[in-house]
């Protein structure tokens, strides 16, 4: 019998709902537009104004549907005003034109960017240069706002995978990645972190041919046919999985200038490492261009994978610019599906955590490998939320999820309940020390564009995510934006929302 049988599973912090709090479905601004049109019907009509007084009462019943209501699921149904925004933009896009793609000599790109990267990468800088420990180092600078520039760096992490570890060890790891998330509020010019994990289920039949043509003739006809068959031999797959850290800077809160802010960050950059290392990701390195560049080619085609390895093995490594690893063509004007280099992609977002016990294989199948995809890549976004916010939001939370508590008829609601002990808790632990971190997950898979290949793949996408029991919706447009967010290139989707997004985005 195993040692660790019968003890209880180590869980990891509390997720906390960040939906606003609802009674009978509408939430505190809901009701106040709803009451304060009736009171007005009711003024209207005493004084004979009947068609001002029901005017008042359907704008306050209209202005909930479209602003208030999440039609659809309580948690990933969104609203009417959120969706009519989407399909405007979407529109919008579709009649200038910027919802499709091209690169190369036959575009009307300028001949600095022949092959230069879409959207809102296409104002990505590289800053380059050695830390203190005089590792080198490529800083992305986004240049996309002028008044809140950023600055990220990416590591590539080789973790050794925990199928053999022992528990304590997985914990030990788990609780280190944990401290290295809760140090991000420290540094108040953090705007977030991303983890990003690429995976691939790879055929062996690269290998298998490349040790045929090159098995010598001059060697024992025994010792060939043994080398041969030992080829042979191997699995018909093998997992290929690239793990990238990627921290964001606000260069305002560093220094006067870009320089200033890019000396600052590489005195940084060891302490990063080194928490990452304590975490379980092996000895990370701050990713090259080169590196980056190979990440986002692959994804955009990844049959490219196979291609690039082969070259590596026969000495021809890869050299390309990241700003210059423009897709060959990219179109993104139908709904949730886009299409890149003559494969397709879509992509999901979590709306609300798994209401279950957090352990550290809690979410391992958004993580693993999967054949059935031609790429998958995980993102994690973590948002450091200062010590002041984090007391305001767990009193918020405790406030909604007590007023929840009972029912429109007054019977108990014990998920609310729940609710309002994890905050209390949550309360306890930000006084002793804790920290709050805002998370989301988006995962883009890649597959082939066929009627098949689509179907097969949203299929699979909706058994991952209701295996993890997480609340979830598929990015209907703009998925180009979303694409490329799931890219190890630190892009933080909230620092690129527009100010009607944000106002739809705070109703719902």
């Amino acid at each position: 019998m195993s040692e660790t049988a019968g003890k209880e599973r180590i869980r990891f912090g509390n997720w906390l709902p960040s939906t606003k709090g609802t009674l009978g479905g509408l939430t505190f601004f809901g009701w106040a537009m709803l009451l304060g049109g009736v009171m007005v019907g009711v003024v209207c009509v005493s004084v004979g104004w009947w068609a001002w007084g029901l005017l008042a009462v359907f704008a306050g019943i209209a202005l909930n549907a479209a602003f208030i209501v999440r039609w659809g699921d309580p948690n990933s149904g969104r609203t009417l005003a959120a969706k009519l925004w989407d399909r405007h933009v979407n529109a919008k896009r579709g009649r200038a034109g910027s919802n499709t793609y091209e690169t190369g000599l036959f575009t009307k790109l300028p001949a600095e960017s022949m092959t230069a990267l879409p959207g809102m990468l296409a104002d990505l800088e590289e800053i380059t240069g050695t830390d203190g420990e005089g590792e080198e180092y490529v800083l992305l600078h986004h240049r996309k706002n002028s008044r809140k520039p950023l600055l990220s760096a990416t590591f590539s992490c080789h973790p050794d995978g925990t199928a053999l570890l022992p528990q304590d060890s997985i914990d030990s790891q788990v609780s280190s990645f944990g401290g290295w998330i809760a140090s991000l509020s420290q540094d108040t010019a953090i705007e977030g972190a991303v983890i990003v994990v690429d995976s691939a289920q790879e055929s062996i039949e690269p290998l298998v041919q490349k040790i045929d043509n090159e098995v010598s003739p001059n060697a024992p006809v025994a010792a060939q046919r043994q080398l041969r068959e030992g080829a042979r031999a191997l699995s018909g797959t093998y997992a290929d999985v690239e793990v990238f850290a990627s921290v964001v800077w606000n260069v305002n809160e560093l220094a006067d200038d870009v320089e200033e802010a890019a000396a600052d960050i590489a005195a940084k950059l060891p302490y990063h490492r080194e928490g990452l290392a304590e975490a379980g990701a092996g000895s990370p390195v701050v990713a090259t261009s080169s590196e980056l560049a190979r990440a986002v080619r692959v994804a955009y085609r990844p049959e490219r994978a196979r291609e690039y390895g082969s070259d590596e093995l026969a000495g021809t490594p890869f050299h390309l610019r990241v700003t210059q690893a423009g897709p060959d063509e990219f179109d993104d004007s139908g709904r949730r599906i886009c299409y890149h280099d003559g494969v397709a992609s879509i992509t999901a977002m979590m709306v609300a955590p798994p209401q279950a016990l957090i352990t550290e294989d809690l979410m391992n199948r958004l993580f693993q490998p999967n054949g059935k995809f031609l790429r998958k890549r995980a993102a994690v976004f973590y948002g450091p939320v200062d010590p002041g916010k984090a007391f305001k939001l767990a009193k918020k939370m405790r406030g909604n999820a007590k007023r929840n508590s009972k029912g429109v008829r007054g019977d108990d609601n014990e998920i609310e309940k729940r609710r309002e002990q994890l905050a209390q808790k949550t309360e306890v632990d930000l006084m002793t020390g804790a920290s709050m971190t805002a998370f989301a997950i988006e995962v883009t898979v890649t597959f082939d564009p066929t009627k098949r290949g689509t179907n097969n793949a949203i299929g699979e996408l909706k058994q991952i995510f209701n295996g993890t029991n997480i609340s979830y919706r598929f990015i209907e447009t703009d998925t180009s934006a979303a694409f490329h967010s799931t890219l190890p290139l630190g892009v933080l989707p909230w620092e690129y929302a527009t100010a009607m997004q944000a106002l739809t985005d705070r109703t719902e």
